[in-house]
Formats: C-alpha cells, sequence, structure tokens
C-alpha cells in the first residue's frame, strides 16, 4: 500500500474519532469535559505530525487542503501551549476536521 494512503488512513480515522466525541456537544460542554478536550488535542496533534510525513509530492498534487496550518497547528498545540485559544480548537473540532475527512475520504477508497 501507498504510504501516503496509509497515512490517509490514520488520520481519516483520528477525524472520525474527534467527530464522533464531540457530535453531541456544545462548546460549553467540550470546554468543561477535561478529558474530552485533551483527548480531541491530542488526536488533532496527531493528524499534524501524520501530515508532515506525507510525501511533499502527494501534498503539492492536493494543495486545495492547507497541509502548512494542520502542521502548524500541530506546532502550536507542542510547543505554545500555554497559548491554547479553545475557541479555534473548537472552530477546528467543528468546520475543519468535518472538511478533512470529506475531502480524503475518496483519495482512500
Amino acid at each position: 500500500m501507498n504510504r501516503d494512503i496509509s497515512y490517509l488512513l490514520d488520520i481519516a480515522k483520528l477525524c472520525q474519532t474527534i467527530i464522533r466525541l464531540t457530535n453531541d456537544m456544545t462548546e460549553a460542554e467540550f470546554i468543561e469535559d477535561e478529558k474530552s478536550y485533551l483527548a480531541i488535542l491530542y488526536e488533532i496533534t496527531i493528524i499534524g505530525e501524520i501530515v508532515k510525513r506525507l510525501s511533499p509530492e502527494f501534498r503539492q498534487t492536493h494543495s486545495q487542503i492547507q497541509w502548512r496550518q494542520i502542521a502548524g497547528m500541530r506546532d502550536k498545540l507542542v510547543h505554545d501551549y500555554d497559548q491554547i485559544k479553545v475557541d479555534l480548537v473548537w472552530q477546528v473540532v467543528k468546520s475543519y476536521i468535518p472538511e478533512l475527512l470529506e475531502y480524503i475520504s475518496p483519495l482512500i477508497e
């Protein structure tokens, strides 16, 4: 199996987990549920790490996805952990994660 496809499968699973864990949550519930909040931060961090492993050719071919921003969010979560903006994380969870999953799903079928 192509390495990039394998990475996309991992990203898809992580996206599905994030969506499942937050599906019935409001932003306030998300902020107050420490376990869910920390789990989601971890999942987003792993997605960013996987994105860094995708081949440059793959990222270039699929430049509609903001790979650099995804990897950058990982860096922010790891290195600037004291400056995490919860509302931005929530926006990523509710908008960008489903969008990413929607985009990559046809690529792994």
